[in-house]
């Protein structure tokens, strides 16, 4: 129903936001940041540092891409979250209880994962912006999101639903290939130790069988969907106990592979209001608190948006929002202590362009050495040369870098020496 969308719109109303030179009893605000090697680390370093908060970055090596910024006032090292949970844990709370941290932005899924179940001994020292860790596995639980959404009337893409690995069952439901197998989570618990699930592609029944027989983790909750094909789409959200502060949209141009993954280049759009509906339909039942991105597909031949996923967290694209005009690590770090601030509707300027430079290189030399048909393209995908020349176009209007920036040049060259390392 539309009154989702005009509610929204007479929440986000414009508010001018006090939080530059951000202050607590006349001390400068210090703010905790995990995962200091993933780029949206890098982007709330710079949007918080540029507004006088001093940004602690703590990563599980000794240098890293957030730790190199100018506006990162401190790093430290902790133990990988993946192999060493409780060490994690244990360096964070040290390091909050030492420097007095007033928040605490967990990055990542293994971040949310880890440290949200802790919350009660960070409360002790610091404040964590974030949803409790039950929203936050159910929101982040592929199969359980999605039976949620058929149940609110949010529009999925065609999927079957495999609760236990067997499909035996349900194998006979699936005729048309390829289709995208998912797995119910991203993460999956070990022992004590945590690893990270795939999505794949089957090209045939065979394909199928043989995935389910290989993945042990697909033997928990998992989809097999039909693959659309369409412009990725999404919402960036902030909600305060699931009232929200803040919407920004975007659009993916390309993403690295080629066939669908992590944006490279990306542009702001208006609000799509029947994204803003389904956005609401799924968090506002369930209190939501903190930031989030919730993906779409928009099926070419319907139109129609279709859930894809929800990331519970700051997500990879941050700067493009920034860029924008939206600062959304600030607007979290004033609802966490208790400041909190809304933007309008139109609160971003529309058609700004974000480009991950060196992932969009990786994406340009798959199309280059790979065929075509190994790389699942989509129906329309551009031709070889046509990626090559639109990869070359380093100048356009509103077009900013992600990582490379001549105010905080450091980052880019740490970038760009780790690149040739591993290539």
């Amino acid at each position: 129903p539309s009154h989702y969308f005009h509610g929204v719109c007479l929440v986000l109303r414009r508010v001018r936001h006090e939080g530059a030179n951000a202050r607590v009893g006349g001390s400068s605000v210090k703010v905790l940041i995990t995962d200091g090697n993933e780029r949206a680390a890098l982007a709330v370093t710079r949007a918080l540092g540029r507004e006088q908060v001093e940004v602690i970055v703590g990563a599980d090596t000794l240098r890293s891409l957030a730790g190199s910024s100018r506006y990162c006032r401190q790093s430290f090292v902790y133990p990988s979250p993946y192999q060493d949970p409780e060490g994690f844990v244990a360096a964070l709370l040290d390091m909050s209880r030492k420097y007095e941290v007033n928040a605490l932005f967990p990055i990542s899924d293994i971040a949310m994962h880890v440290i949200g179940p802790e919350r009660a001994q960070f409360e002790r020292y610091t404040r964590i912006p974030a949803p409790p860790a039950e929203v936050f596995r159910e929101i982040s639980d592929k199969y359980r999101l999605m039976r949620r959404a058929v149940l609110e009337g949010v529009g999925i893409p065609e999927t079957v639903f495999v609760p236990d690995g067997n499909l035996e069952r349900i194998i006979d439901a699936i005729t048309d290939f390829p289709v995208v197998v998912k797995p119910g989570c991203s993460l999956v618990k070990d022992g004590r130790q945590w690893k990270k699930t795939s999505v794949c592609y089957a090209e045939s029944r065979e394909d199928l069988l043989r995935l389910y027989d290989e993945k042990s983790y697909l033997r928990a909750p998992s989809l097999i969907q039909q693959r659309v094909v369409g412009a990725g789409e999404g919402l960036f959200v902030l909600m305060q106990e699931g009232t929200p502060l803040g919407m920004f949209a975007h659009r993916r141009l390309r993403e690295r592979p080629p066939s669908g993954g992590v944006s490279v280049l990306r542009e702001s759009i208006a609000l799509p209001k029947a994204m803003v509906e389904a956005t609401l339909k799924l968090l506002q039942p369930v209190k939501w608190h903190g930031v989030a991105m919730v993906e779409f597909k928009v099926d070419q031949a319907s139109q129609c948006p279709l859930l894809m996923e929800i990331n519970g967290r700051f997500w990879g694209s941050l700067q493009l929002a920034v860029d924008a005009g939206v600062n959304f690590p600030l607007l979290l770090l004033n609802m966490a202590m208790g400041n909190a601030h809304t933007i309008s509707e139109n609160g971003y300027r529309i058609g700004v362009k974000s480009r991950w430079l060196l992932g969009d290189l990786d994406q340009l030399l798959m199309r280059v050495k790979k065929r075509d048909g190994a790389l699942n393209l989509p129906p329309g995908a551009p031709s070889k040369f046509r990626a090559l020349m639109s990869f070359c176009r380093f100048f356009e209007r509103d077009l900013f870098y992600e990582v490379e920036d001549f105010d905080d040049p450091a980052p880019s060259r740490f970038e760009m020496l780790r690149y040739i390392k591993l290539a």
